[in-house]
């Protein structure tokens, strides 16, 4: 029997989760728990979740992990070797060590608190053994903000396929998975009310992940994007959309947040590397679309 598409929306993982599918609404349900049950597991603002074991072990001792767990660590780590570390998921000595975003301390971080944070990010001092995670150095802090979200989305949408669903959309505080339909994605303009951009899919499996400073800051020059190697909030643009062919949403947050940290004079021989088209629009409301040839899209329409 054919099943109409169905719509789920809640809140997790701080942000907002809409899931969209021709599948039972048991079936929806069980997606949702994919999120909650990630969150719970991996969230850093969980005192007691596994995340906060594996960084209160840094520089002490390895702690066991699930299968699962090393696909998404060996996920976080490719992902950083990809992007020559503007991408690194030990980001959390800075994220949360020296600035505190998402906690209720969340404040602008002094010079000296980031030399000495910036010194324990590096994700080439994370130990993968068969079975367990260990960071070298006393103060090392996993983050999966700039990945979790797409990781999430990837997963669920594999479950909602292997469920039967031949219409796909999910989204996860906007990294974005499609299939099956032609989709409109509107993308929010950073300075004005309403969209700057409307991105139509075709039918072919699709990944889309935006980010923006405005999302989460503490003044206009400290935003939750860092810089691994300065410490500090890049300043090239304001938001920034990745787009692929294919399910490859987990990569693309990460590649989101080593794109922020490109001049633009970097960005095309980027894309062209990771063989990803992009939209920049920078802190003067310049917008640019970065396009490779392989990219199957309806279109990409900006607003007047």
């Amino acid at each position: 029997m054919a099943l109409f598409e169905k719509v789920l929306e809640a809140n997790v993982m701080s942000t907002h989760l809409l899931i969209r599918a021709n599948v039972s609404k048991t079936t929806l349900y069980k997606a949702y728990k994919i999120a909650t049950d990630f969150e719970s597991r991996y969230s850093a603002y969980k005192e007691n979740s596994f995340l906060n074991t594996i960084n209160n072990n840094s520089g002490i001792k390895p702690t066991i992990c699930t299968k699962e767990d090393m696909e998404l660590f060996r996920t976080s780590i490719e992902a950083s070797k990809q992007t020559n570390g503007l991408f690194d998921v030990t980001i959390g000595a800075l994220s949360h060590g020296a600035y505190h975003f998402g906690f209720s301390n969340e404040s602008k971080a002094s010079k000296k608190s980031i030399e000495r944070q910036t010194k324990l990010v590096d994700y080439k001092n994370i130990i993968l053994a068969d079975k367990d995670i260990y960071l070298k150095n006393r103060g090392m802090r996993l983050d999966l903000g700039g990945i979790g979200k797409g990781y999430v989305a990837k997963l669920i949408a594999n479950f909602l396929s292997k469920n039967g669903a031949s219409k796909i959309l999910v989204d996860v505080g906007g990294e974005i998975i499609t299939r099956g339909k032609a989709y409109t994605i509107a993308l929010s303009d950073p300075f004005n009310d309403g969209n700057i951009a409307y991105i139509k899919t075709s039918k072919a499996d699709m990944s889309i992940s935006t980010s923006g400073t405005y999302e989460r800051f503490i003044d206009e020059e400290n935003h939750h994007i860092l810089s691994a190697n300065k410490g500090t909030s890049p300043q090239y643009y304001t938001s920034m959309t990745i787009m692929q062919n294919g399910w490859n949403i987990d990569y693309l947050d990460a590649y989101a947040t080593a794109l922020f940290n490109q001049s633009p004079e970097h960005i095309s021989d980027m894309t062209n590397t990771l063989n990803i088209s992009a939209i920049t629009i920078d802190n003067n409301a310049v917008t640019s679309l970065y396009k490779t040839q392989k990219l199957d899209l309806l279109s990409v329409e900006f607003s007047p």
